[in-house]
Order: structure tokens, then C-alpha cells, then sequence
């Protein structure tokens, strides 16, 4: 930055803190910057300086409430949110741990992944039949799957010895068996499962209390003779400042 743009900085600053001042002071040249009125500029500055930080007390205890009442809230989401995931395992557990692999097949804890055409599709395991024959140089794998839809899928042995193949369909049934009796366990579970969510979900007693909380404070802040006091005392000391000036100053920002 050269000179020139230093001094239009210094410039802008100068005037910005003019400004700032005659807003701050209204009136005229006079009574915001000579000495002989200091007295009644500090006399505004004083009550407002105190109204601003009774203001500010009162904003900082409502915020405060105000967070309480948001972690509260935040809490009981997290709750409901835990109690619906444990109800979503137990309707669908998902695939599970990867087992064993055969071409287009892959079998998992409780999904059989059947890839068609490059395109993979989960079938629940429990519900899955499946069986192979063997023949010289070709294994059949037979499949129905929970809709219904059957498939004939052939493995040559050149690619897929026939050993690999039983073995896959060994641990296919093994995996619907076992597949089956977790099912009939998580049906078991579901209803208290979803008796609990129910119950998370209706138990807000800590949210309310919070919300309420926040609207006592909120009152009591409304009502506090200490705001109403330094209310009135700036008041006062804007009725002083216009007499002397003619302009009453502004209020400041009252947001809550």
C-alpha cells in the first residue's frame, strides 16, 4: 500500500470514529467532543453502559437456559435415534460377515449375493434353497430365492473344481441353517425392541422440563426490576442529554 493509500485508510478511520461519536453524542459539534460537556457525556455514557450490562447478564442467563433446553433435545434424538437403529438390526441385520465365495455367488452371515448381468442383488439367507448336481466337467448349482425365482447356475470344473463347489453349497446350507435360528431370534427380540423405542420416544419429560425451565427464565427475565431500574435511569439521563441538545439519543440494540 503507498502513501496515498494510507492516508485514505487513516481518513476512512478518522471519519468512521467521528461518526461514531456523533451518534454516540448527537446534537452538535460541540457537545460531542468539547471538553466543557464531558460531564454530561459521561453521565449518558455511564447509564448506558449500565443498561447494556444488565442487557447482557439477562441475554447470557436466557442463552444459557436456551442451550440447556437445545441439549436436552439434542439427548433425546440421540436416544430415539440408538433405540430405531436397534429395531432396524433386528428387522434387517443387513449382510453380516463375508463367508465364502463362488463366481457370481457370495455368501454372507445373513444375505446370499447373487450378480447378474453385473449387477449384484441381496437375498435374505434364511429364506434361500439351494442345491447342486454334478455331472463330468459341469457342477449345477440350483437355486430358489425367497420370491420364488429360481436359477440354474452352471461352474464349469475347468474354472470351479467340483470340491469348491460342494464345499460352497455345504456352507451355504450351514449358513441358511444358522441363518434361520438368528431370524427366529430377532423376531423374538423385536417386540421389546420396539416397545422400548416406543418408550424413548414418548419419555420427554427431560425436554419439557428444560423448555419450561428456559420460559420461567424468560419471564423473570421480562420481569427483572434490575433491567426496569436501568431502563429507567437511561432514560432519565436521554431526557438530560436532549434538554441540553435539542436530540435525544438512540436506544441500543435490545435483542434477545
Amino acid at each position: 500500500m503507498g502513501v496515498l493509500g494510507w492516508l485514505l485508510a487513516i481518513a476512512a478511520g478518522a471519519a468512521a470514529a467521528v461518526l461514531w461519536r456523533w451518534l454516540q453524542y448527537p446534537g452538535a459539534w460541540r457537545y460531542a467532543f468539547e471538553a466543557r460537556y464531558a460531564e454530561h457525556r459521561r453521565d449518558l455514557d455511564t447509564h448506558r453502559g449500565h443498561l447494556c450490562a444488565v442487557r447482557r447478564t439477562s441475554r447470557r442467563t436466557v442463552s444459557t437456559a436456551r442451550d440447556g433446553a437445545a441439549r436436552a433435545a439434542t439427548a433425546h434424538r440421540a436416544r430415539v435415534a440408538a433405540a430405531q437403529a436397534g429395531v432396524d438390526r433386528l428387522r434387517d441385520p443387513g449382510r453380516g460377515a463375508e463367508g465364502e465365495t463362488l463366481g457370481v455367488l457370495r455368501l454372507f452371515e445373513h444375505k446370499l449375493v447373487l450378480t447378474t448381468n453385473g449387477r449384484a442383488a441381496d437375498h435374505a439367507l434364511d429364506s434361500v434353497l439351494l442345491h447342486a448336481d454334478h455331472a463330468a466337467g459341469t457342477s449345477q448349482v440350483h437355486l430358489v430365492l425367497p420370491d420364488g425365482a429360481q436359477r440354474e447356475l452352471p461352474f464349469a470344473h475347468s474354472e470351479f473344481a467340483e470340491e469348491k463347489v460342494r464345499a460352497f453349497v455345504i456352507a451355504a446350507r450351514d449358513g441358511v441353517a444358522r441363518a434361520k435360528a438368528a431370524r427366529l431370534a430377532r423376531e423374538a427380540e423385536l417386540p421389546a425392541a420396539e416397545a422400548a423405542l416406543a418408550e424413548v420416544r414418548a419419555d420427554t419429560a427431560e425436554v419439557d422440563r428444560a423448555h419450561q425451565r428456559l420460559e420461567e427464565i424468560r419471564a423473570e427475565q421480562d420481569a427483572d426490576p434490575a433491567i426496569a431500574e436501568a431502563e429507567q435511569e437511561f432514560e432519565a439521563a436521554r431526557d438530560r442529554w436532549q434538554k441540553l441538545t435539542g436530540v435525544r439519543p438512540r436506544r441500543p440494540h435490545a435483542a434477545r
